[in-house]
């Protein structure tokens, strides 16, 4: 038997390597050995511990196949066989799956070893982990047999957080409700300590807890991670008071400064979101009253004391003041301060050129702002969309401080005539098939254009909310989101605007694109309102419609303007909905037949009839061929590469502002944009479309195609990084000069760092490190001590980049003779064997 063994390993250890993986023969043999075999669990064990790198386990690997063979050889058999599986191999079989690196592996090990049916067999294994700080183990093993009372969060989850290797835990915590709640609140107990790294401290020397993650023992990471639990298991916000403690005093200095600083929320608003951000927090309730009278309002203040009854003797001393003067002021205050329509009293200002902001507001009559709050209503709102060609799209929803995920309240649609206002409060999930239809009528439907501003969010508030509307699409045809239009506008052509900003605002918002297009801001008082409250006031209901109805009134101004200026908007508009999400990948072992598109029969003639200096020819490629055009740029041809973030349609517009010709690769070519193919858009001629899966293949079909010619003096030409084209000769001694300077550079800037960032500011400052205090200050050329085209004491180039000296080795430096900097982003080159290698080598058929 043991020579049969020996043989089987033998074998399937050769068979895979020649094959790399499993085969027939190589199955039918272990099927044949486990029959043989007198207890196949221990002669699988056996093979497993014999196979080469058996810890490794890849799925490709002897070891996983002969688990899984194992497995399904065993499947039918298991009752059959059940007393062979002792309590001693059940125990090596756990040895030898606490041993795999690979989980899947494991986890097929523990249900052919049947080992969650004696689990307290391994309790004391697991236990021993623990104790010798092996917490990935003890927590996968703990989890796979599910041992979750036998342990508690200090044993490896809370050891494998501090070491952040949460996810490692994450399948233990997914099978327990009650060490979730643990977790979340032992961290949410370390928010709050006044010191939270002192008291991590003392958690981790108790627990001898190794390789601690430091920088994650802060207040603002802590709190994401908190937040991230609660919102992932769904805990009820009662399980984290202090991070709602936090939250809520970030939020309640937040409608401060809205209030008293910006002046930007109402007095309806202001007081609904106070009492949600304060609620039933003593602290927090004292808290706004003093900050109240601090910011000038002692009567709001005495308002709010009377509100939460803040003894007499805990008030300011002026709040106290007003209230002896007049017991019943803070009514009359309170009455003043909340007039409907948002009057305000009139108040004296020493400033006679003060002029009060006039906002845009809505043009149509209040009666055409229709709230649909009953199934009635709704179907009729369905059949005044039928003959509606664009919509503007916006919700509402209150906003939650806490850990409390945020609800759709309302979904406003706006077309020229009317806007609807979409009750989901109360409508809620009571009608799904009225919302079906609403999916299918307008979402689904790309002949009715639908606008917004930051689409993405409200459309994927409402897919949560409402699952009836059904897997309607978040973008593409059909949907023009206006921050990217305006984008696109601003960056990628001359467009002007009818209006400027009058307070030389920056940054992407709704009301500054209204500013810049109608000539008057939105009136953002109600933005944060209780949105879930019944019934709506006046003012919310005017706030809402005017947002969706906006978007209308900003498109045509962009359309107008665009058409003035000679600006293909239309075009543009066709760019933003073709943004669509990638299409599904095929199954790996889908064997679909090769299609290339199009064929060359489809391609225009190229238009240079006479050859072209590879200098002189100009190129853009999209994110289809980046291979190819890193070799372009080797071969000395200007390319400009697309990032794989940007939209194939880029190349369009690059190749037509900066006259360069377009290379793609499959249906690209053939795309439509604006009732015509991509290659419509470019003379004719000016976008090829490579056929060959090979980069090499594919540089002679575009060369061959464009009648370019390389030479020898082309190659490296050009810089690989940014390609440039305009280096400087730098001599070995200057070098090694701007190597000198580059170090001491570095000595000065580590020593301010020391400086600048005190050890008490934690993790970054909980800033995240980008702080401008954090960096280098601008640097302010100066020409005096340019030499040889470099400037040695920055260490940089005369066009003010850094250059990059310490990527060049040591040795090279001593060695090489004189280098080649890019002047424009400070790469460094030299001459050595690459040069011939690739001349003679993957360039050997273009190089003339």
């Amino acid at each position: 038997m043991f020579l049969i063994m020996s043989g089987a390993v033998e074998l399937a250890n050769t068979a895979t390597v020649l094959t790399g993986k499993k085969s027939d023969a190589v199955t039918l043999m272990l099927h044949e050995y486990f029959a043989s075999a007198p207890n196949p669990y221990a002669a699988s064990l056996h093979i497993m511990r014999n196979c080469e790198e058996s810890h490794q386990s890849k799925p490709t690997s002897l070891s996983f196949a002969v688990m899984e063979e194992f497995a399904r050889w065993i499947s039918n058999k298991q009752t059959e066989l059940s007393h062979l599986l002792t309590a001693d191999i059940k125990l090596e079989a756990f040895n030898v799956a606490t041993l795999q690196r690979n989980h899947s592996l494991s986890k097929i090990m523990y249900n052919v070893y049947q080992l969650a049916s004696d689990r307290e067999l391994f309790i004391p294994s697991i236990e021993e982990m623990v104790s010798r700080k092996q917490y990935k183990e003890a927590c996968q093993s703990a989890a796979l047999l599910e041992l979750h009372p036998h342990f508690a969060v200090e044993d490896f989850v809370i050891p494998l957080v501090f070491q952040d290797k949460l996810t490692v835990a994450e399948e233990f915590l997914a099978g327990s409700p009650e060490h979730q709640r643990h977790l979340v609140m032992f961290l949410d107990s370390l928010l709050g300590k006044r010191n939270i790294r002192s008291e991590a401290d003392s958690i981790i020397r108790r627990l001898d807890i190794p390789d601690v993650k430091k920088d994650k023992l802060y207040h603002k990471p802590l709190s994401k991670l908190v937040a991230r639990l609660t919102k992932t298991y769904n805990l009820p916000p009662e399980n984290c008071p202090n991070l709602n403690q936090k939250r809520n005093e970030g939020a309640l200095q937040f409608l401060m400064h809205k209030r008293y600083v910006e002046n930007t929320l109402g007095p309806e608003s202001w007081r609904e979101m106070v009492r949600e951000a304060v609620g039933n927090s003593k602290d927090l309730q004292m808290e706004l009253v003093t900050s109240v009278n601090s910011y000038g309002d002692p009567y709001e203040a005495l308002y709010w004391a009377k509100v939460y009854g803040i003894p007499k003797e805990r008030r300011p001393y002026n709040v106290r003041m007003l209230q002896d003067e007049d017991p019943d002021i803070s009514q009359q205050q309170g009455a003043a301060a909340v007039v409907p329509g948002g009057a305000q009293p009139e108040q004296e200002t020493w400033d006679d050129d003060c002029t009060q902001i006039v906002y845009h507001t809505l043009p149509l009559p209040y009666d055409n702002i229709v709230l649909i709050d009953s199934e009635r209503k709704f179907e009729r709102f369905l059949d005044f969309l039928k003959d509606v060609s664009m919509v503007g799209i916006d919700s509402e929803w209150k906003p939650y401080f806490g850990t409390k995920r945020n609800e759709l309240a309302l979904i406003q649609i706006a077309s020229k005539e009317k806007v609807h206002i979409l009750d989901v409060c109360s409508l809620g999930s009571r009608c799904p098939h009225l919302w079906h239809e609403l999916g299918q009528l307008l979402f689904s439907n790309e002949n009715i254009v639908k606008l917004g501003f930051g689409l993405l969010t409200d459309m994927s508030m409402m897919q949560r909310a409402l699952p009836h509307l059904g897997a309607s699409s978040l973008s593409g045809a059909g949907y023009i989101d206006l921050v990217v239009l305006w984008r696109k506008l601003t960056l990628d052509y001359p467009f002007v605007f009818p209006y400027t900003d009058d307070d030389g605002a920056s940054g992407e918002s709704l009301t500054r694109l209204v500013q810049l297009c109608l000539g008057r801001p939105l009136d953002k008082s109600d933005q944060f309102s209780n949105w879930e409250r019944r019934p709506l006031r006046e003012s919310q209901k005017m706030y809402a419609a005017l947002d969706a109805y906006c978007l209308l009134e900003v498109y045509e101004v962009l359309s107008q303007c665009a058409q003035e200026q000679t600006i293909p908007f239309y075009e543009i508009c066709n760019e933003v909905m073709s943004d669509v999400k990638s299409p599904r990948k095929t199954a790996k072992h889908s064997k679909k037949p090769a299609k290339r598109e199009p064929s060359i029969a489809e391609v225009a003639p190229s238009p240079h009839i006479e050859p072209v200096p590879a200098s002189q020819f100009r190129a853009v490629c999209d994110n289809m061929v980046q291979g190819l055009g890193k070799m372009l740029r080797k071969c000395g041809i200007d390319t400009v590469i697309i990032n794989n973030e940007e939209n194939h349609d880029v190349c369009v517009r690059i190749a037509n502002q900066q006259r360069r010709m377009v290379i793609t690769r499959g249906t690209i070519y053939n795309r439509m944009f604006l009732f015509a193919q991509l290659y419509h858009h470019l003379p004719p001629g000016h976008c090829y479309p490579v056929l060959s899966d090979a980069v090499e293949e594919q540089l002679e079909e575009v060369l061959k195609y464009f009648n370019v010619i390389v030479t020898r003096e082309d190659v490296f030409s050009r810089c690989q990084v940014c390609n440039g084209g305009e280096f400087v000769v730098v001599p070995q001694e200057l070098m090694r000069r701007l190597a000198d300077s580059s170090q001491r550079m570095a000595q000065v800037y580590r020593a301010e760092d020391d400086l600048r960032w005190d050890e008490t500011e934690g993790f970054s400052s909980e800033s995240d490190a980008c702080s401008e205090e954090g960096t280098a200050p601008p640097c302010v050329l100066r020409y005096r001590n340019l030499e040889g085209g470099v400037i040695v004491e920055h260490c940089q180039t005369r066009k003010g980049v850094t250059i990059l000296v310490d990527s060049v080795p040591l040795g090279v430096l001593n060695q090489v003779q004189q280098f080649n900097v890019c002047e424009n982003c400070g790469k460094c080159y030299w001459d050595g064997s690459h040069f011939e290698r690739l001349v003679g080598g993957r360039l050997h058929n273009v190089v003339s």
